[in-house]
């Protein structure tokens, strides 16, 4: 066993071959010591705290945070009874690793200074929600609380002499309830908390602790000389990983539930993506010339084209008629203007979009958040006519979209989890999908991904028959060639070579396709590490210099090997036709692909991966010696070879290796409710011991790793369960 450093020398040398690949599972508390202080060492983002954390937007943000590589704590309100479920959190991809749960309440702010140690950056999302007011306790109470335990919060932040920023997170509330008639708000304007409470809005009492909140914070951090910025969201909508639907989405849903009450707040409404306002949040942190407040809304829609939209968009839903619409009471409320946010650089998917005719609504600007550099990703203006989709689809193009890709074979493990990154970057999608002969095949787990519905398009074809792609390649400025036939394609009846030469042939096509496109910049390939550690070289770990020997597997007795075969010719193949026509193509080679899921079946990878969990013993001798990767990991490394433009060539793509009883011991100790098999039964599986593989080339371009072993069985064991598969 060894522990791994990329930029100290701790690897193993010899005979001119240097071990420098992944980390070695460590089995003891001092190797996960060590395995710890080498994560801090190795330039992560830096710890930073999410105080609210079962909250919508707190749990949101806390994802995107783990995803950038931050080591995270979190604060929970302690539950009497102590019910509270915070699986959700602790399940996130890097969370079993990275994401530390503290208890602390608004009502002692000094519980909060041990979830604050050592953090470089606070984000305050706490705060009394609507439904605290009116439990029992006095508004004023409920508010002085929200005051107070910020201002603990405040002083926890000074005390703890690492923390650099403190992101507070207000709302629309504070700024848009006053009397000056605007239209239009930026953040200038603060509401009035006399004519809140003269107001007979029902949320009157929540609206008055965010104004009064966030201006106290404001002025706590000038007399103290706190770095402090203020995030100022309109209604947050989109997904949600928190087990309740936030109260943001019941209101904004109120035509779809049939809240019929709720309709008088929808009478206009500003809204913005729940995915921008975490990106903005993170944004505000990282931005060394950010200050003050920054408002973060991207639209602005009226009851009417609300109406019209969901009509469109939800027929099976009963949405209320323009007719009924028109005796709905309600208050207009001021739009809010992001220009300082978009002024520093942050971009919405969209900026401005004309008002569809007849609309008398305001137009959101988010311009100060734009102005700071900022880009809104999800989300359009609800455009309620074919020629305001027409315009929404110029300005994604003007507004530096990162353009059309298409990704191959959109239904499998790594190419599902590849649309759903690309659409987290903003990229338009074509993706292709193998025909059913009985049109049965499933996509609504890619179109209902975020931005699917909006950015995600899916083509039929097959690799019978390549002329089928180039529709889908059309346009498209790079290609993930990912389609490939699996295992369970070989052994039904057609021949082996059968299969392998139609993973060939449609291979080629679709590189023919990318070429007579004029669009594709490059083609990234999916291979696999089949097609580089079946020889007999006899070498422990080797790189992509070595291939595997089609013989040498011809005359083997493994039971993938026509796969095996078929990923390495083809692979072979792909670069040798790219070499000739001039094509920019680069392949990617990972190694078993482990973690959580969104297809609806378990892949392959993982039901082998986790054969000591599901007890299937036949697949024992495939554990020897296993090379792993996690999914996001490897869809990560995907774009990065499509945006580094000095990549060249085959990239392997591996981050551990586990013997079968390093592996045991793991798992019986992370899942003792199964029946791992112990080592006493292991010695005497039989299977052969497979070559690790470097991922030295990669590492070097500049990609780093973020997932470690917990990570992937956390992700593929949860995924099992919440499918039915555990």
């Amino acid at each position: 066993m060894y522990i791994y450093r990329e930029d100290l020398d701790y690897s193993y040398k010899d005979s001119n071959c240097t071990y420098k690949h992944g980390r070695r599972l460590a089995t003891t508390i001092l190797f996960e010591l060590i395995l710890e202080r080498e994560r801090e060492m190795e330039g992560e983002r830096g710890r930073v705290c999410v105080t609210g954390g079962t909250g919508y937007l707190a749990s949101w943000l806390i994802m995107k945070l783990l995803e950038q590589g931050y080591l995270v704590n979190t604060t929970v309100r302690p539950h009497p009874e102590h019910k509270r479920d915070v699986s959700f959190l602790t399940s996130l991809p890097g969370g079993s690793e990275r994401l530390q749960i503290f208890y602390a309440d608004l009502s002692d702010p000094s519980g909060f200074a041990a979830a604050l140690t050592g953090c470089i950056g606070v984000f305050h999302v706490a705060t009394p929600l609507p439904h605290d007011f009116g439990n029992g306790e006095p508004e004023e109470v409920v508010i002085e609380r929200a005051i107070n335990g910020t201002l603990g919060i405040l002083k926890a932040c000074l005390n703890s002499k690492t923390v650099k920023r403190v992101v507070y997170t207000s709302s629309a509330s504070a700024v848009v309830f006053n009397d000056n008639g605007e239209e239009m708000m930026d953040e200038s304007y603060w509401s009035n908390v006399d004519y809140l409470k003269a107001s007979n809005l029902s949320l009157r009492p929540y609206f008055i602790s965010k104004t009064l909140t966030e201006k106290r914070a404001l002025e706590f951090a000038e007399e103290h000389g706190l770095d402090l910025v203020t995030l100022i969201p309109s209604y947050v909508l989109g997904p949600f990983i928190c087990p309740n639907m936030p109260a943001s989405v019941l209101a904004s849903l109120a035509m779809v539930l049939g809240n019929r009450e709720e309709y008088g707040s929808l009478i206009e409404t500003s809204m913005v993506h729940i995915d921008d306002v975490a990106r903005a949040h993170i944004f505000l942190l990282q931005n060394p010339e950010a200050k003050g407040r920054y408002i973060c809304s991207s639209h602005m829609i009226t009851i009417e084209e609300m109406s019209k939209f969901l009509s469109a968009k939800f027929p099976e839903y009963p949405i209320p008629t323009l007719e009924y619409l028109k005796d709905v009471k309600g208050s207009k409320s001021s739009d809010v203007s992001s220009k300082k946010l978009l002024d520093s650089g942050f971009k919405f998917s969209l900026l401005i979009v004309p008002t569809v005719k007849g609309s008398k609504s305001s137009y959101v600007s988010s311009k100060k958040l734009l102005d700071s550099g900022f880009k809104f990703r999800h989300g359009r203006r609800l455009a309620t006519t074919i020629l305001s989709e027409l315009i929404l689809e110029r300005e994604r193009e003007m507004e530096g979209e990162r353009g059309r890709v298409c990704v191959t074979g959109g239904t499998g493990y790594v190419a599902s989890w590849l649309i759903m990154k690309l659409l987290e970057q903003g990229y338009l999608v074509n993706t292709t999908v193998r025909p059913h002969p009985e049109h049965k095949r499933d996509v609504s787990f890619l179109t209902s991904l975020p931005g699917g519905s909006e950015r995600l398009q899916i083509f039929y074809a097959d690799l019978s028959e390549p002329n089928g792609f180039a529709a889908a390649i059309k346009g498209c400025i790079g290609v993930f060639h990912v389609a490939t036939p699996i295992p369970l394609d070989f052994g039904k009846g057609e021949p082996d070579e059968v299969v392998i030469q139609r993973a060939l042939n449609g291979t080629l096509g679709i590189l023919r396709a990318c070429l007579n496109s004029k669009t594709v910049k490059r083609v990234v390939y999916t291979s696999s590490a089949a097609a580089v550690v079946f020889n007999d070289s006899g070498e422990e770990i080797m790189d992509e210099s070595y291939w595997s020997n089609v013989d040498y597997l011809k005359a083997s007795n493994l039971s993938l090997r026509p796969y095996f075969i078929s990923k390495t010719l083809t692979e072979k193949r792909a670069l040798e036709f790219a070499e000739e026509h001039g094509l920019d193509l680069v392949t990617l080679i990972p190694s078993y692909v482990l973690g959580p899921f969104i297809c609806p079946n378990m892949p392959g990878s993982v039901l082998a991966s986790l054969a000591m969990v599901l007890g299937n013993r036949e697949q024992y001798g495939s554990l020897i010696e296993t090379s792993m990767v996690h999914i996001d990991d490897v869809a990560r490394a995907h774009i990065f070879l499509l945006q580094n433009p000095e990549a060249k060539g085959r990239y392997i793509c591996s981050s551990h290796m586990i013997t079968i009883e390093e592996m045991s011991k793991f798992l019986s100790a992370k899942f003792p409710e199964y029946p791992i098999p112990t080592l006493e039964y292991l010695k005497d599986v039989k299977g052969s011991k497979s070559s690790d593989v470097s991922s030295r080339k990669l590492l070097d371009s500049g990609f780093k790793f973020r997932y470690g072993l917990d990570e992937m069985f956390d992700g593929a064991v949860q995924c099992c369960k919440e499918k039915g598969f555990l």
